[in-house]
């Protein structure tokens, strides 16, 4: 008698930061459960590219139902019912996801790891003083029975970016961040003093983000004329590919800096004192941080002079 394929629920909400922070955890999933249909419930505006992740074999939208949209509910957790998950690695943690983890049967549903009160794995918490949120996702899936891997590889993360005619040596600035976290904004016209300094060090700087960066672009370029702009230029792909072939990287808390980091780019993050930089820290063997209770107050010396040493603590890791 043939055994019943695992069907493996993964969830995993938010922004591209959000999916970039668990590619250790979905790698070890996926290892753990080699012969299962993955899921992966996330929401739309990055579902395209969580279907490209190889570790996923399907994606699930979750549309974000409230409870003033009970059929909402309903509909999610009906498609959740039909593709029957075996298993649950609950990587968000959050209320909502009780809520679901009651529609799926609580204790008696599938075995789920994660917050839910009485679920058959429960993540430890709190998490310790010192813990990375990497770390502390780790620790849930240790308690969940799944091993510890080495990190992924992430040669599928590329494009060619000939198309751009970058010049052989340049460093990424990311100037960008969510429009409702203005405190995470370093100011543009520190990152202008930043790319005017390199340029003059012989090493030009380009511009990465979204379209809606334009006007923050355009203020660096103004002050910086020699500065290349690419935002809302790039794939996502693209933008990966541009970040692997980067010197370093500078940017505020958003998700291209996250990328960047992963993909073991010597990367700067700049974070304000409104985020733990222990828990939030860019992954990645090159990541690095520099924080100021006022991101605004953070002066390009103390930038650049981190920046340096980002590039040579790579240098000297990489002999």
């Amino acid at each position: 008698m043939t055994a019943k394929k695992e069907h493996i629920l993964v969830i995993r909400l938010g922004a591209l930061g959000d999916l970039v922070f668990c590619f250790q955890s979905f790698h070890e999933i996926r290892h753990a459960h080699p012969d299962a249909e993955i899921a992966l419930l996330t929401r739309a505006p990055f579902a395209a590219f969580a279907r490209s992740l190889p570790w996923v074999d399907r994606v699930i939208i979750d549309t974000h139902p409230t409870f003033a949209t009970p059929l909402a509910w309903a509909r999610l957790r009906h498609e959740i019912a039909n593709f029957a998950p075996t298993r649950v690695y609950d990587l968000q943690g959050k209320r909502r996801q009780t809520i679901l983890y009651v529609l799926l049967g609580g204790p008696f549903g599938p075995a789920w790891s994660g917050a839910s009160p009485l679920c058959k794995f429960p993540r430890p918490w709190p998490p310790a003083p010192e813990m990375s949120f990497v770390n502390f996702l780790a620790v849930q899936l240790r308690a969940a029975g799944v091993p510890a891997t080495p990190p992924p590889d992430l040669a599928w993360l590329d494009a060619p970016v000939e198309k751009f005619a970058l010049p052989s040596r340049y460093a990424v600035l990311i100037p960008g961040c969510s429009p409702d976290a203005p405190h995470k904004r370093w100011p543009a016209e520190k990152y202008a003093a930043v790319a005017q300094r390199l340029h003059a060090e012989h090493l030009p700087c380009v511009i990465v983000g979204t379209a809606s960066e334009a006007e923050v672009a355009a203020v660096i370029k103004n002050a910086a004329p020699n500065i290349i702009d690419l935002c809302g230029k790039t794939s996502l792909s693209e933008l990966a590919g541009i970040l692997r072939r980067a010197v370093g990287v500078i940017g505020n808390d958003t998700g291209p800096m996250h990328l960047a980091a992963a993909l073991n780019t010597p990367t700067l993050a700049l974070f304000s004192g409104k985020t733990n930089p222990v828990w939030s820290k860019p992954s990645g063997a090159y990541g690095s941080w520099r924080q100021s209770q006022i991101l605004f107050d953070l002066n390009t010396d103390d930038v650049l002079a981190a920046f340096a040493l980002t590039l040579q603590h790579a240098k000297d890791e990489s002999r």
